[in-house]
Formats: structure tokens, C-alpha cells, sequence
């Protein structure tokens, strides 16, 4: 019998100078029990020990470590933020993964697959907004920025949904970008977010001596770690369906915007690489190997790997073809050189 989803920790924070919210949860056994807060809330997957004043943490495999966080500002008003694998929805409505959503008093966030909370407290009238705070909270930073993008697919992933069993798939692919997350924050990237089946990272030019270098070792790695957690009994539990994963690299400029509130922001990213990294992944196969690198990215790592080239081909929505590569392994450096 499957455990009980459930609220299993919460801890209230100290007050501060501002009225408290409340989550209030509507149905289950548990209907009507609601958690106060005052700058902020985060709601995550509990473990054991794991407890921390306005934490509220939930028994349940398809919520996130760290799946969604609730800011309450000056002025009184409140954003959601999703950070997790599988989505937060408001009011039926599925959040804009790590962007700043406005929530109001009376809406209702659905978490994971059954629970349901109702943001209640003092609502606040436009009129009642200081000019300073909605500036604040509709900032936008904006810079162009060379970097090199990293996408990782799970191979088959259109058959796996429409054969698979729907919890398990969701309950793997969870535990698989969850590592993957970790190891690609300890190698120096970072992870932009995870589109169903895709997990998208970058590295750029002021976080590493060669971004380019540093996402073809990372490549080397996550996919390296994806075949061993391949192998390990009960981490992938799609029967009949062996986990494979497919990556791109694209290196080029892009227009990063940040929106939301100080430090807290939702990232947007527009440029060429982007778009590459996810239509180049689709070359990879077992012919060509599970790597496939655009030529930028080849210019600047080929004197540390080994890049196979596959020749030109025509890519979706690009008017001239692309030469294409695929990375095979790390070379090995001389002593002395």
C-alpha cells in the first residue's frame, strides 16, 4: 500500500513587521488546516531530518526537494515561484518554470499530485501600492552574454508516454533530473530548467577560463552518470523501456532577461545556441554516438577532446546546413605540455 500524501512537517517562522499569510489546505483529511507565514514560504519533498522553520514539507515522490517558493513583499503582495521538476499549477493554471508569479489572496496552488492550498490573508488594494515597490517588482536586467548550452533528452520519450505506466515514468524521471541537477551545479553550470523530457544547462564566458571546454567535460560526464544509473536496480522503474539520454552542445551569443523582485528572478534566454542545442540533439542515435556538438563548440574544445565530424547536415528552422560533430571522448595531455 502506497504511504499517505500528506503535510508532514511545518515549522512557523518568527513574525516580522508584516501581516501574515496563510496556506490553507483544501481537502483530504487534513481540510482547512492552514500554515501562516510572513516573508516567506517553501514547500519541498520531506526526507528524514530534514526540518526548518518555514519549510512545509509533504510526503509525496512527485514533489520536488525544493519545489515551489512564496515571497510575501513590503507592500503585502505575494509570488509564487516554481522550481520543481513536475510543475505548479494556480488555479489549474501551470506556472512559467523559475519565473515570478503574482498570486492572490483566495487562489489555490495544486502540489504534486493531490494538494491543494488556498492563499488567505489581508488583501491588498491597488491603491495601497507605494510607486517604489511596483518598480521594484517588475525590474528587468537585461545583457547579451557568449556561453555554451548543454540539452540532455531522454531518448523515446513520446513512446515511453504513451506506453509506459504514467507514475513511474514521472517518479523515475524525477530521481534522474534531480541527480542530474546536482552534478551539473558541482561542475560549474548551471540549470536553466527541465522541459518534460529535457533537462537544459549553460556555462558562460565569466563563470569558466573556456565555457565551451567546460560543457563538453560536463556532457562527458551526466552522460557517463546517466549509464550507470541506468544499471542501478529500482532507480529507472520503466519496464521494457532502458533510460537513454541524448545531448547537444551549442555555443554562441545570446540575450539573457532576468525578471522579478531583487535577487529573486526568472531567466529568460533568446539566441541561436539555444535553439541549435535542442534541434542537433536529434542526430544523436547509436550510429552516432550519444554527444553531438555544433562546430562553435568544436572551435573552441578541440585541443582538450576528441570530436568525431559527421558532416554537414540540414537542421530544422536553419536556412544553411550545419556541420555537425560528435564528441567521443577527453584528450590526453602530455606531461610537459
Amino acid at each position: 500500500m502506497s504511504e499517505a500524501i500528506k503535510v508532514e512537517s511545518y515549522i512557523e517562522p518568527s513574525p516580522t513587521q508584516h501581516p501574515p499569510k496563510r496556506l490553507v489546505q483544501e481537502g483530504g483529511d487534513d481540510d482547512g488546516v492552514s500554515y501562516a507565514f510572513f516573508d516567506r514560504i517553501e514547500i519541498g519533498r520531506y526526507r528524514e531530518g530534514r526540518e526548518a522553520a518555514g519549510c512545509l514539507l509533504i510526503t509525496d515522490p512527485t514533489v520536488s526537494s525544493r519545489h515551489c517558493i512564496l515571497t510575501q513583499d513590503q507592500s503585502g503582495r505575494c509570488f509564487a515561484r516554481d522550481v520543481s521538476r513536475n510543475g505548479t499549477r494556480l488555479d489549474g493554471r501551470r506556472l512559467s518554470p523559475n519565473l515570478q508569479t503574482e498570486i492572490q489572496v483566495g487562489q489555490t496552488l495544486l502540489i504534486g499530485r493531490q494538494l491543494a492550498f488556498r492563499l488567505e490573508g489581508e488583501q491588498l488594494r491597488d491603491s495601497e501600492v507605494p510607486t517604489s515597490e511596483i518598480s521594484k517588482l517588475t525590474m528587468k536586467v537585461e545583457e547579451v552574454k557568449t556561453l555554451t548550452v548543454l540539452v540532455g533528452d531522454i531518448r523515446d520519450y513520446t513512446v515511453l508516454v504513451q506506453q509506459a505506466a504514467s507514475s513511474a515514468l514521472q517518479e523515475s524521471v524525477g530521481r534522474l533530473f534531480e541527480r542530474l541537477e546536482k552534478e551539473v551545479i558541482s561542475l560549474g553550470g548551471t540549470i536553466k530548467e527541465f522541459q518534460g523530457d529535457a533537462a537544459f544547462a549553460f556555462w558562460e564566458e565569466n563563470t569558466s577560463e573556456n565555457h565551451a571546454i567546460s560543457a563538453c567535460e560536463a556532457a562527458l560526464k551526466l552522460d557517463r552518470l546517466a549509464r550507470e544509473l541506468a544499471e542501478v536496480p529500482g532507480f529507472w522503474q520503466v519496464d521494457g523501456f532502458p533510460l537513454k539520454l541524448d545531448w547537444a552542445l551549442a555555443t554562441g551569443t545570446v540575450v539573457m532577461s532576468g525578471y522579478g523582485e531583487g535577487n529573486v528572478m526568472g531567466l529568460s534566454m533568446v539566441g541561436e545556441p539555444v535553439v541549435l542545442a535542442f534541434r542537433i540533439e536529434k542526430f544523436a542515435n547509436d550510429k552516432t554516438g550519444s554527444i553531438i556538438a555544433c562546430e562553435a563548440t568544436r572551435e573552441l574544445a578541440f585541443k582538450d577532446f576528441k570530436f568525431y565530424d559527421l558532416g554537414e547536415r540540414e537542421v530544422k528552422g536553419f536556412d544553411e546546413p550545419r556541420r555537425l560533430y560528435a564528441l567521443t571522448k577527453k584528450r590526453r595531455r602530455l606531461l610537459g605540455r
